[in-house]
């Protein structure tokens, strides 16, 4: 223990007598040859013994500094051939910086925040050394929101001049044309620009600047301009707007929630009926015509929506069960047969095997398996315990050939896993256990220079 000690001590009481010049010189020597300590090294000296003039420098210094870290990135054959920014550390140090930011702004402090998150976005722009990966685009998704968030509460202050807020205007339209949002996509700072002028301009004039990007306006933007027609008080060029838009979901659902809500039910309907004339029936829009037609207490379209939606939701056998309680039993054999023929004539087989197992339909289901030649084998291991038995024999013989057929080449050990656990699901059906015990004793015989093979088999009888 003493000894530990005195290794410990001793660098401590050898530093104590190296000359000041000399430490110096070996500090700047290994700042110039490690990317990592150079930062560490800049951090503590800015922290501790630079003297900014405001709170402001002292932050962009920082936001500047983080895009000195470096790292090695792996190169295509997964090994370190690079230096690069260190992405996590950017987005990392930002985040402590946007906490100070926050503290700032409830003091109403909104040009300090807009002048430090825009020199970060510059700062981007220009240091971007293209290194980034799928994580850092991620990150800096969520950092950019984060941005978006303080901007606009930013714009939202009264006391905030309105010219200032137009000159962040003017620098978020300048930003949304940087190379490095067009080339990776990992925010749209378009769409940034538009939230904040949204909030930080005058109603007119905020619709103002908005038509003016009308020629390349996508779902987001027709959005807005919904919204800010009806805060206009302009409310029919609003349900025009709607109208001439029924293939942008992001305005069309929503005005049909709120016409259902407010209890306009015809209105939600025929607006979501002429959105499917459009668009075609998806699931989302059934669903809502479900409801809708189920509040107006129309039967016969609540039993035609349920039967578009039977068709439309694979594998899942809520809605078709819904529906054979809502059809009266006297029509349901008619409606069964419409349901078939339509899967038949798109090709679901996947779909038809669950709903005839669903209706304990074994003649149906097994003329379905032994038709379908590519899925044949994951059908009988998911079907056959609900089949009858007359058909038992046939579709255990096909399994066997099938396992035989997995083993006329060899493969890697993950396979043999794979095989002997199948083999072990394989026992478990009706009958057959004696097919499995017979195969096991030809596999043994027959693949003696398989060890790998014999051993994963070894707790199989």
């Amino acid at each position: 223990m003493e000894s530990k000690n005195k290794t410990t001590l001793l660098p401590e009481k050898l530093l104590e007598q190296v000359p000041l010049d000399e430490l110096r010189k070996f500090v700047q020597k290994q700042a110039r040859c490690n990317a990592d300590f150079a930062c560490e090294l800049n951090d503590w000296l800015c922290e501790r013994f630079a003297k900014f003039p405001s709170l402001e420098e002292k932050l962009a210094n920082r936001v500047e500094r983080l895009f000195d870290h470096v790292e090695e990135k792996r190169g295509w054959y997964g090994h370190y051939d690079d230096y690069g920014i260190n992405w996590a550390v950017v987005t990392g140090g930002m985040r402590d910086v946007l906490d100070t930011l926050r503290k700032e702004l409830e003091k109403g402090n909104a040009r300090l925040v807009v002048r430090i998150i825009m020199k970060f976005i510059r700062t981007l722009q220009e240091r971007n050394d293209e290194t980034m990966c799928d994580d850092d685009y991620v990150e800096l998704a969520d950092l950019h929101e984060e941005f978006a968030e303080m901007l606009e509460a930013c714009a939202k202050l009264e006391s905030w001049p309105l010219k200032e807020k137009r000159e962040l205007l003017d620098e978020l339209r300048q930003a949304s044309n940087y190379s490095v949002y067009k080339e990776y996509d990992f925010y749209s700072m378009d769409s940034l620009y538009v939230d904040v002028m949204l909030t930080a301009l005058p109603l007119e004039e905020a619709y103002t600047e908005l038509m003016k990007q009308e020629s390349s306006m996508g779902e987001r933007l027709l959005s807005h301009k919904v919204k800010l027609l009806r805060r206009l008080g302009r409310e029919e060029e609003a349900q025009q707007t709607i109208r001439t838009n029924l293939k942008c979901d992001e305005i069309v659902f929503p005005e049909i929630e709120r016409l259902r809500d407010a209890g306009k039910l015809p209105e939600a309907r025929d607006l979501v009926e002429k959105r499917m004339s459009v668009r075609g029936k998806s699931v989302q829009s059934l669903e809502i015509l479900l409801d809708i037609v189920k509040r107006q207490g129309d039967t016969p379209a609540v039993i035609e929506t349920l039967y578009q939606l039977v068709l439309s939701v694979r594998y899942d056998l809520s809605y078709y069960r819904k529906l054979k309680k809502v059809v009266p039993p006297a029509d349901w054999a008619k409606m069964y047969d419409r349901i078939l023929r339509q899967l038949n004539k798109e090709n679901e087989e996947g779909h038809l095997a669950s709903i005839y197992a669903e209706e304990k339909d074994g003649d149906r289901l097994y003329r379905l398996i032994m038709q379908n030649h590519y899925n044949r084998f994951p059908l009988i291991m998911e079907y056959m315990p609900i089949l009858p038995e007359k058909y038992h024999p046939e579709l255990l013989q096909y399994g066997i050939r099938h396992l035989k057929k997995w083993l006329s080449t060899a493969a890697p050990r993950k396979e043999y896993v794979r095989f002997a656990r199948t083999l072990k699901e394989f026992s478990r059906l009706p009958g057959g256990a004696p097919y499995v015990t017979e195969l096991l004793a030809h596999i043994r015989t027959t693949y003696t220079r398989r060890p790998a093979l014999i051993e994963e088999l070894r707790d199989l009888h």
